[in-house]
């Protein structure tokens, strides 16, 4: 999901993130029953877990849920419900790593691909 969301409003449970303007939300359909750490979970102070949309490096916004987590898109973003979103791959194109994720949860990028439970598709290539 993808939609605007007005300046001052709380994000996540507790609101752990709070938009400091009016601004474009994604909404990504993982969480924790997936494997995607807590630890990720970003607030006002710290940013959460890296991901990549677009060709655009953003992180988690706010904490990671059950099944879901939030990222804040920015004002004026084009992305679109459907836009792949990347977690972690090889870096290659200055996309996030496990080990980028590894160091905002505080652990090891083997904890952070280990994790990954079997609602996540595996899609073997080579």
């Amino acid at each position: 999901t993808v939609k605007p969301m007005p300046a001052g409003r709380g994000l996540s449970y507790a609101h752990a993130y709070t938009t400091t303007q009016d601004t474009t939300i994604g909404t990504v359909p993982l969480g924790y029953a997936d494997g995607i750490t807590r630890h990720a979970s970003g607030s006002d102070e710290r940013p959460g877990g890296p991901v990549q949309v677009g060709g655009r490096r953003l992180s988690v916004a706010g904490r990671i849920c059950m099944d879901q987590f939030v990222l804040d898109l920015g004002p004026g973003a084009t992305e679109q419900a459907g836009d792949e979103v990347v977690l972690f791959g090889t870096g290659a194109d200055g996309g996030p790593t496990a080990e980028d994720w590894a160091q905002v949860a505080g652990t090891i990028s083997y904890e952070i691909v280990t994790r990954l439970g079997a609602r996540v598709p595996r899609e073997y290539v080579g």
